[in-house]
């Protein structure tokens, strides 16, 4: 009887244990989110990580170009993804799961230069190349503000460690962990002033029931502690 039992529950629990969360990363990395070689390391690899461990879910992050997100849902490399809904790819076909943390963008300021509000702003402002910023900074760009592009976050850092620019915009976490790095106090240069912000989410596409039925449950009880993450996540390669 008690091996009948068991086989019955195995083969009631086969659908979900068998199927894998196979989730989309940007190649270029998102420090912390993720990074490292094939996305194993970072804030949402460590969610996943305990994911697994409650589930018994197996789980993986693969790197993809987020021009070819889409193309790679509807080629079945993947089922998942982190993003917000106005980046979700083919969002009329993910489930949001979440929302699992919020995105800020934060306006850091070298010491001295701290501003009450965007209309204070004045000087040279760092920015990502390629990026579009919010209107309440856009408008102040080529008046009150001389914009400075870097190709990328720790590019834009290190200019503003060097006193090349007065102003920056990142990712509040992303900041806070590239100054842990540095051995950089980042309440020195933080700021009141949100450029953006924004839910993220786990997107899954509506066909796997399985897997949404056992993200929703985890995560309505998990919350990312990014304050005790933060400290022990491994340095990048590069």
């Amino acid at each position: 009887m008690r091996v009948a039992l068991f086989t019955i529950m195995a083969f009631w629990f086969l659908p979900v244990s068998s199927q894998t969360l196979q989730i989309m990363g940007s190649d270029d990395s998102f420090l912390p989110f993720y990074y490292g070689h094939n996305l194993n390391q970072g804030i949402f690899v460590e969610a996943i990580r305990d994911f697994t461990t409650e589930t018994g879910i197996a789980a993986d992050f693969l790197p993809m170009a987020r021009k070819r997100q889409a193309w790679a849902l509807q080629r079945g490399l993947a089922n998942a993804v982190f993003a917000s809904p106005r980046w979700m790819p083919l969002p009329d076909q993910m489930h949001a799961v979440g929302p699992v943390l919020t995105w800020r963008d934060r306006v850091f300021a070298l010491p001295g230069r701290q501003a009450d509000s965007f209309d204070d702003l004045q000087g040279n402002i760092c920015l990502r190349r390629w990026f579009v910023y919010s209107d309440q900074l856009e408008r102040r760009i080529g008046s009150q503000l001389v914009r400075q592009d870097a190709y990328s976050a720790q590019h834009m850092l290190l200019m503003f460690l060097h006193k090349r620019c007065d102003y920056i915009v990142m990712n509040e976490t992303e900041f806070r962990f590239l100054a842990l790095l540095g051995d950089v106090d980042h309440e020195r240069y933080s700021t009141e002033l949100i450029a953006a912000e924004w839910p993220v989410y786990l997107g899954i596409l509506k066909t796997e029931a399985a897997l949404i039925e056992a993200a929703e449950s985890f995560f309505a009880t998990y919350s990312i502690d990014v304050e005790t993450l933060l400290p022990k996540l491994p340095r990048p390669d590069r």
